[in-house]
């Protein structure tokens, strides 16, 4: 870096790439509205020196949170870091900050990595530019993004000292637009091996992922059911993974192999080229790039493992698209698309009826990007998929569990979208194998065992409950004395869907578990779902947890279930200590500051 040119730091923290995607974007508004007399460094949080932050004059993070609250992955080690300073003494005073944070307004802790971060700059002595932003994932996350850069850089234009002069201003031409990232292709003649997609390692973060042993897919719901929903065992003995019950799996699932065609086939792509990414020599090109994946390998290992194509393509890749369109009118369609003044059309085409890229290659058949810019800017990486583990290392040290919905859903488009991880779990995971890693959480049994539990857990809501009930079977066989376990189990019928019902009932009649309550929600003329059944239950459930400390557990949907489960609590609270709503929800704060209330929704 120059020292004698002002130094813009971008610090991301991210879990689906959408943090990543923002800060880079931000990078090259940045660039061009200032061209040379700024430096604009971005980088992973996770890659950052935390006791560098003192020395900077300027830095922009955006953050995502995860699950109930949680950082990302890769931002953990820097937010613990800074909540922890921000109770020392101040020591970036002379640093300014700016925060954007991305989460989703269905989950309780709204942003609350963004809104903690944002306080412990400021406690720490740093100087706000602009206010917080706070994107929301349940609505229009970009634009929320662009609203705040907005914001942003009025901020910046009214103070020179943090970045350099306008390079759009005082005769100077702004910097050329942003060219089409793409990687350097190399392709391998011949005929020869490849690469493993990923390199395996031991499984125990998203750096080293472990190539594991499917060995057990099998249907949990009957032949009555209209959907599906398998229990899956993961074999990863020989790896570095260990688990508690309550942690999560992720898993690197592939595109099905008629998705993989289709794509192929429309860019016009040899399924059996074996290729090599490179970044572009040019520092400026590289940039924006991700590090590229392993090679060589086959063009279909490629579109199988690292292309999201069923998910809707973001404007940025629309206008890199439109580059490469032959036909006029579809080059000018896609360069709207993805432009601001595009935002409604984009909204109507792309976002309300979650058109994906796939389906928008299949409208513009003249838009053939090369290889490198097809990895590089227009199909985002696919992600893996996190599942709650549903055994416990007690009973399955060397087999992880997952109980999965099969995703399949019908768009607005007629296009039927089926679940890339779960559609390929229940097709092809039998035997297969697997790259996967666990990520650890907070979402524990009590220290213990004779603690009282109350357990929420409707649908594959049920996974991590399933966990703890293993672990207390074992618990219980070693001569421990175990406190009242109540489960809140729901489903839609009792003769379609009611997974694990054996079990459930064996645990029962074992006294592992003390009390099981099943909401079935179609087989009478009236709904019925656990939020009822647990006010009908306040009676034997306000004993427990006013007098006996019971620890209270909620796993699924966060959008409904949740907020119903809830607000049944607190009704329970209210009625069982007989004070007021505002005192009720007070007691359940108390509860989940105290780690006495748990949860882990999506």
């Amino acid at each position: 870096e120059d020292p004698s040119k002002p130094c813009v730091r971008i610090l991301y923290g991210t879990q689906t790439g959408t943090a990543e995607r923002f800060s880079k974007q931000l990078a090259n508004e940045l660039r061009g509205k200032y061209g040379d007399s700024t430096a604009v460094d971005v980088r992973d949080v996770e890659t950052y020196k935390p006791e560098r932050l003192g020395s900077e004059k300027l830095v922009v993070m955006c953050m995502a949170t995860y699950g109930d609250g949680e950082p990302t992955d890769n931002a953990a080690v820097f937010y613990s870091w800074l909540l922890k300073e921000a109770e020392a003494e101040p020591f970036l005073q002379g640093v300014s900050y700016a925060v954007f944070g991305l989460g989703n307004k269905q989950y309780e802790h709204f942003n609350s990595v963004g809104k903690k971060v944002f306080k412990a700059m400021k406690a720490c002595g740093a100087t706000a530019l602009c206010r917080r932003g706070d994107g929301d994932d349940d609505g229009v996350i970009d634009d929320d993004f662009e609203k705040w850069c907005t914001e942003l850089y009025e901020a910046l234009d009214k103070s020179s000292d943090l970045v350099g002069k306008r390079a759009d201003q005082n005769g100077v031409h702004a910097a050329p637009p942003a060219r089409v990232a793409a990687y350097e292709v190399e392709v391998l003649r011949g005929s020869g091996g490849e690469a493993p997609a990923f390199p395996s390692g031991t499984g125990k973060d998203v750096h080293s992922p472990f190539w594991a042993k499917i060995t057990t897919v099998r249907e949990l719901h009957t032949p009555a059911s209209d959907r599906s929903c398998v229990h899956v065992e993961v074999d990863v003995s020989g790896s570095g993974i260990t688990y508690e019950a309550g942690d999560h799996i992720a898993i690197y699932a592939r595109n099905g192999e008629a998705v993989v065609s289709q794509v192929a086939e429309l860019l016009g792509f040899d399924l059996e080229a074996r290729i090599k990414l490179a970044l572009p020599a040019d520092a400026d090109a590289a940039s924006g790039l991700p590090p590229p994946f392993p090679g060589p390998v086959t063009v279909r290992t490629a579109l199988s493992y690292f292309a999201d194509v069923l998910s809707s393509p973001h404007r940025e890749a629309l206008n890199a698209l439109a580059s490469f369109a032959a036909d006029r009118e579809e080059a000018a369609r896609l360069a709207l698309l993805g432009s601001p003044a595009g935002k409604a059309e984009y909204a109507d085409f792309i976002g309300k009826p979650h058109r994906s890229l796939l389906e928008v290659l299949q409208a513009f058949p003249s838009a053939k990007p090369t290889i490198g810019a097809f990895f590089g800017c227009i199909a985002p990486r696919l992600q893996p998929r996190f599942y709650s583990i549903s055994s416990s290392p007690k009973q399955h040290p060397n087999s992880v569990h997952v109980t999965c919905a099969v995703v399949r859903d019908t768009m607005p488009t007629g296009r039927v979208h089926e679940g890339v991880a779960s559609t390929w779990l229940q097709r092809h995971g039998n035997g297969a194998a697997v790259p996967v890693f666990v990520r650890h959480s907070h979402f524990r049994l009590p220290k213990a065992a004779s603690t009282p539990v109350v357990m929420v857990g409707p649908g594959t809501g049920l996974a991590p409950f399933r966990g703890f009930l293993q672990e207390r079977a074992a618990l219980k066989n070693s001569g421990a004395e175990l406190g009242p376990a109540h489960l809140f189990f729901g489903c839609r019928s009792r003769g379609t869907d009611y997974i694990y019902q054996q079990e459930l009932e064996g645990y029962v009649a074992d006294g592992v578990l003390s009390n099981l309550h099943v909401a079935f929600s179609r087989d009478q003329s009236s709904k019925d779902y656990v939020q009822h059944h647990i006010g009908r239950e306040a009676a034997a459930l306000w004993p427990i947890i006013g007098e006996q400390g019971a620890h209270l557990y909620v796993c699924g949907d966060a959008k409904y279930m949740a907020k119903d489960v809830h607000k049944a609590f607190v009704a329970l609270v209210e009625k069982g200590k007989g004070c007021s709503g505002t005192q009720a929800e007070m007691f359940v704060k108390e509860l989940t500051d105290a780690g006495r209330y748990q949860r882990d929704v999506w």
